[in-house]
Formats: structure tokens, C-alpha cells, sequence
């Protein structure tokens, strides 16, 4: 009778057999790429410019209903609860049978949200990038620098990148994680729901003239590279074979 393959090393075959492309090369060749076609293509002040009106100096959807009570306010109090909602989950498995299966995988869940959301926001305090609405291009009083320009010390100090309000959407780029440690049959379908959202609340930033694209893509990939190094360190080896088709 053969021994039993060791339950992680059928995990790390399932891992590779389910993830083709490496979870970390293609996604940085991509990000360095679409980076430098913005920053140094214009695409980056084209896509804003689009949301700016020159005869009024100003981003006329900046505070909007939609843009600032809708997609920023609320979006950002909808991603609260369902943070609160995880740890609440996470907390209740301590104690019910039934979630305890999902105790590692809803802790997992909640430290990468947390993680991606507070260490965007981190970079934001410690980088020294201006805001579109800052520029003078777009009715400011600042100079422009790109992100690769040396900017003056005696510049006023900017706090725009990366973007922090999408970090909330592409944080759930966890729940692909979470979708490869399950099991189930198609994880990459759980890409959606931080593609969508961190999608719509990036351009909602870009519409009220708080970011240029680049800032919420640099924040898509930052979200990208922590939960998959927390999914490393957590998960990887409790993986679960996914089901036959």
C-alpha cells in the first residue's frame, strides 16, 4: 500500500498546477510597464485632463454627489463593515464548529485587507507626490514632478501617492487567495470583486482630481504583492486540492 503524499507537498503541486504564470513575475513586468507608459507616455495627465475644465480652473466633479458622498464617503464606510464583518467571522470561529474549518482562512482574509489598506496609506504619509488638484496645470499653485523627478526641497510637501482610497478595493484581491486555499474550481473569478471596485474607486479619484492613474495602479499591485506574500506565509502549504472538472 504507498504511503500518503505529505499534505504539503500535494499542497505546494496543487499550487503550482492551479497558478500557470508566476504570481509575482508577470504581474510586476506588468505594473513596471503600464508605470512607465503613464508616467513618461502623458497618459497620466491625458486621462485626468479629460476630468478638468480649464474655464472654470477647477475638477467640477469633486464634490459631487456621486463622487465624494456616493463612491468616497460611502465606499469608503462599505469596506469598513465588511472588514468589521470578517473580523467578526474570524472571532466567531474561535468558538462554532462549523466556521472553525475557516478560522486560518478568514483571519488570513482580514490581516491582508488591514495590511493593504494601512501600508498604502503608510506610503502615502512618507512619499512627497502631489495631488492633480494641487498642480497648477489644474487650477493649483504647485509645480509638477513626475514620479521619477527630483523635487526641491523647497517644494510644499505632497501626500498623493499611492492611491489610498482604492487600497480598499484591490485588497480583495485576498479573497483570490483565499479562493486557492478552498479550493474551489475557478479562484481567478474572485479577481472580480477588487478588479470592479478598486477600479471604480480609482476613477472616482481621478474624476475629483485626487489622483493620476498611476498612483491607483501602483496601489493595485502593492494590494497584489501583500496578499500574496501573506498568502505565503499563511496559507499556502493548508491549500486544498481543487475539485476534479
Amino acid at each position: 500500500m504507498p504511503h500518503p503524499t505529505p499534505a504539503r507537498y500535494v499542497a505546494q503541486a496543487n499550487d503550482q498546477r492551479r497558478m500557470p504564470l508566476p504570481p509575482l513575475f508577470w504581474p510586476t513586468v506588468l505594473f513596471v510597464y503600464a508605470l512607465l507608459v503613464l508616467q513618461l507616455g502623458g497618459l497620466d495627465e491625458w486621462i485626468v485632463g479629460h476630468f478638468y475644465d480649464p474655464a472654470q480652473h477647477r475638477f467640477p466633479w469633486r464634490h459631487r454627489f456621486l463622487t465624494e458622498t456616493l463612491l468616497h464617503d460611502g465606499g469608503r464606510r462599505l469596506m469598513l463593515a465588511f472588514a468589521a464583518f470578517v473580523a467578526l467571522a474570524a472571532f466567531a470561529a474561535l468558538f462554532k464548529t462549523r466556521l472553525r474549518t475557516w478560522r486560518r482562512r478568514l483571519v488570513y482574509l482580514l490581516i491582508a485587507v488591514a495590511l493593504s489598506v494601512a501600508l498604502v496609506n503608510l506610503g502615502k504619509r512618507l512619499s512627497n507626490i502631489d495631488c492633480p488638484w494641487d498642480l497648477a496645470e489644474y487650477g493649483g499653485d504647485r509645480a509638477h514632478y513626475g514620479l521619477f523627478a527630483a523635487k526641491p526641497a523647497s517644494e510644499p510637501v505632497g501626500h498623493c501617492f499611492p492611491g489610498g482610497h482604492s487600497s480598499s478595493g484591490f485588497s480583495l484581491f485576498a479573497l483570490y487567495f483565499v479562493g486557492l486555499a478552498s479550493g474551489v474550481r475557478r479562484p481567478r473569478l474572485l479577481l472580480l470583486p477588487a478588479l470592479l471596485l478598486g477600479a471604480v474607486f480609482a476613477a472616482d479619484q481621478w474624476a475629483r482630481g485626487a489622483h493620476f492613474p498611476s498612483h491607483d495602479l501602483t496601489t493595485a499591485y502593492l494590494c497584489w504583492l501583500i496578499s500574496l506574500l501573506t498568502y505565503r506565509h499563511l496559507l499556502w502549504q493548508q491549500a486544498l486540492p481543487a475539485p476534479s472538472s
